[in-house]
């Protein structure tokens, strides 16, 4: 596909390099000639150095023959502009937008405001909201790094640090099913320091290894367990950053878990001032700053379970998590940017990174995808990805057997969704049309699954 994508920051960035690894052919466009210099260092792309909302630009940045323009400039009526460019200039097909301010994500508004004849939008992704809706659901998962649905919720897919404890260790896979005990659970990679490893029979788990598996979402209590991991109920929760992650955190937690006694900390006195009038009584806000353990005592550390440090700055989040944990707090969840500290996890004792790049580009990897790819979960650092697949007439997938496929190496089908119902396929399980796959990928093998989900034109 030939893609522009408008904005070099952080995100912009992420895109553009997940692309080009891809193999698709892609443009960026910034005002920022330092930005765009130091991206074409590290990634074999097409820049263009101007404002992205000049049709000059964007006819320099090959916009007569795109296929897909992603707006995800820092400001969003930049963005909205761009896309309206794109579809009455250049009739570019697909358009993707992000979108920061929740003003313009309101339901009222956006169904009217984003729709064919007004502001004519393929997507809208709000980076900060899709973090905040990851974190929450990885806070309802203790334990676990990573959690998921998939198949319209049928489907669990949950990230777990093996360590010591875990009662299946050195254990061949193929004896799993009958520890097990009834209990379906499919294990879809594991990661082995910079290694993945594609499970199979023979391969046994062992301490240090990160394992993503496939549950039904109702047995998700009992897997959790069969990994000896104790579910813990979520009562006092510290939220350390006020910003739009923050804020979209707070709103979820107060419509969806009334429950959950919060307390949020933020250095800037204006914005907490501003904030504290819009709580309801279960949140209390606090100003100062986070790496005062006095001020995370004042929170409540010692008897939270759970400190969301979601700032803009990778120290203070870890080092306020690090203080929150001395302190008695039972798990750390924190926003880290940079790849190095992310390596040093589990080194500082971090229970869960979040890592926002990746989450945005999971957003939009979907909309890239050739087939009916419904969601894309991408790990970032080559580490593949997951994705669920609807199987429509014609593809390669469509009746026939596993066996039969002739499937690239480090692919493995981990789930099939029919009829509102899991299956765990083996080689002998026929896929069938409306099918939803559950498939996890190495990176080198993503394109080959693309080719398997493409529909032929004689479909159409």
């Amino acid at each position: 596909m030939k893609i522009i994508v408008c904005g070099a920051g952080e995100i912009g960035s992420n895109i553009a390099k997940q692309l080009v690894y891809e193999d698709n052919d892609v443009t960026i466009i910034d005002k920022s000639e330092s930005s765009l210099r130091v991206l074409n260092k590290s990634v074999d792309l097409k820049s263009v150095c101007g404002k992205t909302t000049h049709p000059e630009i964007l006819e320099k940045a090959g916009a007569d023959e795109a296929d897909m323009i992603i707006a995800v400039t820092e400001s969003d009526e930049l963005n909205i502009i761009s896309c309206e460019l794109a579809n009455h200039l250049f009739k570019i097909p697909l358009k993707v937008a992000r979108i920061k301010e929740t003003e313009y994500l309101k339901s009222n508004y956006a169904k009217k405001i984003f729709s064919p004849g007004k502001i004519d939008v393929d997507a809208i992704i709000s980076p900060e909201l899709e973090v905040a809706k990851d974190i929450i659901r990885k806070l309802n998962t203790p334990g676990a790094f990573d959690s998921f649905y998939l198949g319209d919720k049928i489907a669990r897919i949950i990230g777990i640090s093996i360590n010591d404890s875990c009662p299946i260790i050195n254990t061949p896979l193929r004896m799993l099913p009958g520890i097990f005990s009834g209990l379906e659970v499919k294990i879809l990679s594991i990661f082995r320091k910079d290694e993945i490893i594609i499970p199979t029979g023979k391969v046994e788990l062992y301490p240090g290894d990160d394992i993503y598996i496939c549950i039904k979402n109702d047995d998700i209590l009992r897997a959790l367990r069969v990994f000896g991991i104790k579910p813990q109920e979520n009562r006092k929760l510290i939220v350390v950053g006020a910003g739009n992650i923050g804020l979209n955190i707070l709103k979820i937690l107060e419509k969806d878990y009334p429950d959950i006694n919060c307390k949020i900390i933020d250095n800037d006195l204006e914005r907490t001032k501003d904030i504290s009038s819009k709580l309801s009584k279960q949140s209390t806000i606090l100003c100062g700053d986070a790496i005062d353990s006095n001020l995370l005592r004042d929170a409540g550390a010692s008897d939270s379970e759970a400190i969301i440090t979601v700032t803009d700055d990778d120290e203070v989040n870890i080092f306020s998590s690090l203080l929150a944990k001395d302190l008695g707090c039972k798990r750390t969840m924190a926003i880290v940017n940079n790849t190095n500290y992310r390596n040093l996890s589990k080194k500082l004792d971090l229970d869960v990174l979040i890592h926002p790049g990746n989450i945005t580009t999971s957003a939009i990897l979907q909309y890239v995808r050739r087939g009916k790819v419904k969601e894309v979960h991408d790990f970032g650092n080559d580490r593949g990805e997951i994705m669920e697949i609807e199987i429509l007439p014609t593809t390669k997938f469509a009746d026939k057997q596993i066996i039969d496929l002739d499937m690239p190496d480090g692919v493995v089908i981990g789930g099939i969704v029919r009829n509102k119902k899991l299956i765990f396929p083996d080689e002998n399980t026929t896929i069938y049309v409306n099918d939803k796959l559950i498939i996890f990928s190495k990176p080198s093998s993503i394109k080959e699954i693309e080719k398997y989900s493409e529909v032929n034109i004689e479909f159409f």
